[in-house]
């Protein structure tokens, strides 16, 4: 691509007839004829390192400032915001070409977009998803994604094979961090989802505040053609306050007040699953999600009002909420024991209140929790999870999740300190030792919850991603316990 077309996308003109063959923000990754974005960093200045991608072969520089340079060297006033809007440009555009809805929230995103991709899907739709558990096309990965919402570079490409692929819609998680580093800006949501917000993120790192974290979350409106909110949340209205004045706005609930108003809500199971069984005040059929507890209805109410905002049709809405069943999240591992044992991502406070007490909605014996918490992350996070755990569970075995670069001998004193005396408890550092101790105490009846992990695949110590599933370790106690 000339170098020209891509500069008038951040108002610049240019008469130099430069072939651009790739976008970089990374000096590491610059080959001969990238544009190269110097982008402030957080514990780095993108300014430092223009030398090292001129030498590596950048054709062209975009930057805050102005600075002697070998190259061309355009100026912007945020390189963060011209880098999506490069992106864009780069790879033709390709959200144009795709409806997207896009999901914020605390807690829930990655389960109501599993939900919302699934009705699209039923409804005879060829859908994208994108956000914590990496880029999907239909329900086959695509890509794996470092983070919720992909920085620009890594965004559109994915959004242009998406358009290859034959996709008319994508469902994105769009994270407050997304926000706050300009990540999807230029995009246009044809829908926007909010959850929830509750005190999260805020930290060395994160966002300064709870009003950051919030002015963030509500930022994201603004580029939303029409939207759904949690009619229940207090943050809403600050949310919708975001949305152009001609935007479609519907709320989801189980107050009086919500257009899509969730009833009675009954548990269902089987030997593969915890489900939910829920009605909806306008229609007389109740729907069914492989899902437990009323949060997980919440997450479904809100892809019901979204989709039905699309026009897509009823049945589509309930195939698509029957099959939405998410890795990690609540997912029940099958066995002949007899102990229920669950594996879910809740990595805090609200997550783990929500899973703990929807497990009491089913019949139980003790409840067995094993958990950690991650490191390098505000540590309020790790005592507030502790004392829910004492709340709700009879049992706690203590253990890694990522530690990151905090030793986790510290984590799991800060846990155990937490916990006291109002629970048993024992720390085993181990991760897979400590769930083979959980299952060891289990007896019949019993209820095991691994919290934390969900379906990630690794565990991060150290700048490392060391693998570890823990549904590989359930398939190897149970074989050798059948």
């Amino acid at each position: 691509m000339k170098l020209a077309p891509l500069l008038a996308v951040l108002g610049h003109s240019c008469d130099q007839d430069v072939d651009i063959s790739s976008l970089s923000c990374d000096s590491r990754t610059v080959t001969p004829g990238a544009l190269f974005v110097a982008i402030p960093g957080e514990h780095a200045d993108g300014t430092q390192y223009i030398p090292q991608a001129v030498d590596r072969g950048a054709a062209a520089v975009v930057s805050p400032v102005s600075l002697p340079c070998p190259a061309p060297l355009f100026v912007v006033e945020d390189p963060r915001d011209a880098l999506a809007h490069l992106a864009a440009a780069f790879y033709g555009h390709p959200a144009k070409s795709l409806t997207l809805i896009g999901i914020t929230g605390t807690k829930g995103k990655t389960t109501t977009a599993h939900m919302v991709r699934d009705i699209l899907l039923a409804a005879g739709h060829t859908a994208g998803m994108i956000g914590t558990m990496g880029a999907y096309i239909g329900r086959e990965t695509w890509a794996d994604c470092p983070n919720t919402t992909p920085d620009p570079l890594l965004l559109h490409r994915l959004l242009h094979d998406m358009v290859e692929q034959g996709c008319t819609h994508v469902v994105m998680e769009v994270s407050s961090q997304a926000m706050k580093h300009r990540r999807v800006a230029g995009l246009t949501f044809a829908a926007g989802v909010f959850l929830n917000l509750s005190p999260d993120h805020i930290g060395p790192g994160e966002h300064a505040d709870y009003a950051e974290y919030a002015a963030c979350k509500a930022a994201f409106f603004a580029q939303c053609a029409g939207a759904v909110g949690n009619g229940e949340d207090m943050a809403w209205p600050q949310m919708a306050a975001q949305l152009p004045p001609e935007a479609p706005v519907a709320t989801f609930g189980f107050s009086l007040t919500c257009g899509v108003q969730g009833g009675t809500v009954a548990p269902i199971e089987s030997p593969s699953a915890l489900g939910s069984r829920f009605t909806v005040a306008d229609c007389d059929t109740p729907y069914t999600i492989p899902l437990p507890g009323r949060h997980h209805v919440q997450d479904a109410l809100a892809a019901v009002a979204v989709c039905r905002q699309l026009g897509l049709p009823e049945e589509a809405i309930r195939q698509g909420l029957e099959e939405a069943a998410v890795p990690g999240r609540a997912q029940v591992f099958p066995n002949d024991r007899g102990i229920r044992v669950v594996v879910d991502y809740a990595h805090n406070a609200a997550s783990f209140r929500a899973i703990l007490s929807c497990l009491h909605c089913y019949p139980h014996g003790n409840i067995i929790v094993v958990f950690g918490a991650g490191g390098n992350r505000p540590p309020m996070r790790r005592l507030d999870m502790a004392q829910v755990a004492a709340e709700l569970a009879d049992c706690a075995i203590v253990t890694t999740d990522n530690p990151r670069w905090e030793p986790v001998e510290d984590i799991c004193r800060s846990i155990t300190q937490a916990l006291g005396r109002q629970i048993p408890w024992e720390v085993i550092y181990d991760r897979r030792e400590a769930i083979f101790r959980a299952l060891d105490l289990a007896q019949p009846g019993d209820m095991v919850a691994l919290l934390g992990k969900g379906h990630e695949g690794y565990i991060e110590t150290c700048g490392l991603r060391l693998p570890f599933s823990e549904w590989a370790v359930l398939e190897e106690y149970f074989h050798k316990n059948p």
